[in-house]
Parts: C-alpha cells; structure tokens; sequence
C-alpha cells in the first residue's frame, strides 16, 4: 500500500504525569521566595524535579572521601543506610558528566526507580526521605535559591558518630586517619605505587582506597592516585577521560 494511502493512527492522549521533561516544574530555580528550609516550606503536592549543584568544600578536596569509596561503603553505609549511600554515589557519577557552571536536574520519579525506591508525589516519599538524610548529617543542604547542594566528597566521620559504631569498625577506621606524617614514602615512591594499582586494572577510586590499606595516609594516596590518573590514563590531546 502506498505511503500516502495508509490509515494514520490518531496519537494516544497524554496522562497529566505524561508531560514531556521541558514541562516539569523545577523546585529550584522557580520565582517564588524559598527559604533554605524549602523542602520544608514547600506544599505537600507533587515533586517532580529538583534543580542539583555539586557542593565543592575546598577543605574536603584533601580530607574527604568520594562517595564511591570503600571508606564510605564501610562507615558511612551504617550511618547514612544504603539509599542515601546510592543517592551520593549516583549524583557523584552524575557530576563527572556536568560542565563547568552546569546545574544538575533531576527527575525525581525516574531518579527515585533507578535506586529501587518510590515517588509519588510529596515530602513523604521514599526518595524525598533519603534526600532529607543526607540534609540531616550535612551531606546536603537547599540553598536560599532552593536548589540542592550536595556535597562531591563525604568528611570522615565525625567524632558523634564514630562512638557509636559497632567495635570492629571503631579499631579498622583508625587506619583511614592517619597524617601525612606517618607516610613512609617520598611523594615520588607513592606516585608510582598508585601507578601501578591502575596499571593493574584498578580504578581510581579503588586504586586509592588499596594504597591506604597499605598503610598510607588517605590525603597521599588519593593525591598520588589523581596525578598517577592524570598523567597516564587521561587523553593528552583531547583532554578527554579515557574509558575505565
């Protein structure tokens, strides 16, 4: 049958919750005065998406954790629970992708599904209890725009908390807070030694977190990883991240 003489098949009509992305309403970025508190503030109606920026602490780009770290997997996980630790280490991968001065928007509902979690509308959701989890141990916070902050590197856990863990992981996190002062290594001896952790087919993250198992101070093995990364498993033309 020719193109021309095909029956055309009217469209289905779209659901209220069918809307394309461009018509979801943000909660930040919106005209309407919002206090820091918004979540709080915000009606109880449906939340559809939330505008993100990366919350970069200049004192946590040497002391902190990323969030897809085994440090955080161990001793954070039993403070925070598990969705709060996917939520970090999903926005983590997420602001690898983000230019300069690109904000982050999230639909809530899709966001919430790939976490195994539910939003439908509301602060009561699953998902927007998570958010406020992080809010609640300073992971996270909205700023006076409403749009969430969250942090890029998680602190080591502080004093409050780490009283409170199981014995075990009182004496194994001693390991994680070592000074540069107890490192052994030149800088030099480092370098090379978390260049082969990569070279071995570790990944960063992981690459670093094996060399403070060895003993070394976390704020050398993760600057030691960064420049090992940089010089041998970045583009050098392109400036482009090659595939892990």
């Amino acid at each position: 049958m020719p193109a021309d003489q095909m029956p055309t098949i009217p469209s289905p009509p779209l659901r209220s919750d069918d809307a394309a992305p461009a018509a979801l309403r943000l909660v930040g970025g919106t005209g309407k005065p919002l206090s820091a508190s918004a979540l709080d503030d915000w009606p109880d109606e449906r939340l559809q998406a939330l505008q993100v920026r990366p919350w970069d602490d200049p004192v946590l780009r040497r002391t902190g954790h990323d969030p897809r770290s085994v440090y955080v997997e161990r001793f954070w996980l039993t403070v925070l629970g598990p969705s709060a630790v996917w939520l970090l280490r999903l926005l983590a991968r997420e602001f690898d992708e983000l230019g300069p001065h690109d904000d982050l928007q999230l639909d809530l509902e899709f966001t919430a599904r790939r976490l195994g979690l539910q939003h439908r509308g509301g602060r009561q959701s699953t998902f927007i209890r998570t958010v406020d989890r992080c809010r609640m141990f300073d992971l996270a916070y909205f700023d006076d725009d409403a749009v969430l902050q969250v942090r890029r590197r998680v602190p080591p856990v502080p004093h409050q908390l780490y009283v409170r863990m199981p014995r075990e992981l009182r004496s194994e996190i001693g390991l994680w807070t070592r000074t540069d002062s107890d490192a052994h290594f030149s800088v030099g001896e480092i370098r090379l030694l978390a260049t082969c952790m990569l070279m071995l087919g570790n990944g960063l993250h992981e690459s670093a977190e094996r060399l403070v198992m060895m003993g070394l101070p976390p704020t050398a093995a993760n600057e030691a990883t960064a420049w090992a990364w940089a010089k041998h498993c970045v583009g050098p033309r392109s400036g482009r991240r090659v595939s892990r």
